[in-house]
């Protein structure tokens, strides 16, 4: 008969076994991993015909390029820009006579150079500080002019935080589909090799569960006192 081994041995020779094993799932398999961690940032809504379509600010004019794109195929008849606040240096450099390009005129720009009117684009001239700020501001716009249905666009990383605050703010008075810019230098198949796109997703993980936090029972709060209006108006009892 042969030599048996030790159970010391043994659990040794399991140990080694499992992490030989580990080593190509590791390395074959930490991609997609890192690949579902970008996807949870990220939300893309089909658009569907609206009144608007919302530039969100903030981003890179790529945001607006998809917005023009929007608008050429007749998915909305008139584009919404919102404005940030502009740099602490910006008066400075006004009083200098250096005229520094805001975020906003740049998505004018690129709207106009891409075929949007300049009778089509509506401008939120209120500064907007955070995603919530922004989106309290476009909802009051909107219900000014009595629209019922947006197109929110912003960068890829910002869709899903943005469709959470559209829920909670616009719907269901205002209905909101959120699409990504395809022009983002975020890139949720490769992020983790870039020091800036780390830097990206791992500021916007840390707001997504921030705003998640905050809004998230409030969502379902909303919801809830919905489904009981809905109840008390078709005379049922709340629950059974």
């Amino acid at each position: 008969m042969g030599k048996q081994l030790k159970p010391k041995s043994r659990r040794k020779l399991v140990l080694l076994n499992v992490f030989l094993l580990l080593i190509p799932l590791v390395y074959f398999g930490y991609p997609l991993a890192l690949r579902a961690l970008a996807n949870i940032l990220i939300v893309n809504d089909s658009p569907v015909p609206s009144d608007a379509i919302v530039v969100l600010a903030g981003g890179e004019p790529g945001r607006a390029l998809e917005a023009a794109g929007l608008y050429r195929a007749k998915m909305a008849p008139n584009v919404v820009i919102t404005t940030e606040y502009p740099p602490a240096m910006y008066e400075q450099a006004k009083r200098d006579g250096v005229q520094l390009a805001l975020s906003y005129e740049n998505y004018l720009r690129v709207l106009e150079g891409y075929g949007v009117p300049a009778a089509n684009i509506f401008r939120v001239e209120d500064y907007v500080g955070d995603t919530l700020d922004e989106m309290t501001r476009v909802r009051d716009f909107a219900r000014r002019r009595g629209w019922k249905r947006l197109i929110i666009v912003t960068s890829n990383f910002h869709t899903r935080r943005s469709r959470m605050v559209a829920r909670y703010l616009l719907e269901p008075e205002i209905g909101a589909v959120v699409v990504a810019s395809r022009s983002d230098n975020f890139r949720p198949g490769s992020w983790w090799t870039s020091q800036s796109q780390v830097r990206t997703f791992a500021t916007e993980m840390e707001k997504l569960i921030a705003y998640g936090f905050y809004i998230g029972p409030r969502i379902l709060w909303k919801s809830r006192e919905s489904t009981r209006l809905r109840s008390t108006s078709s005379g049922l009892p709340d629950s059974f």
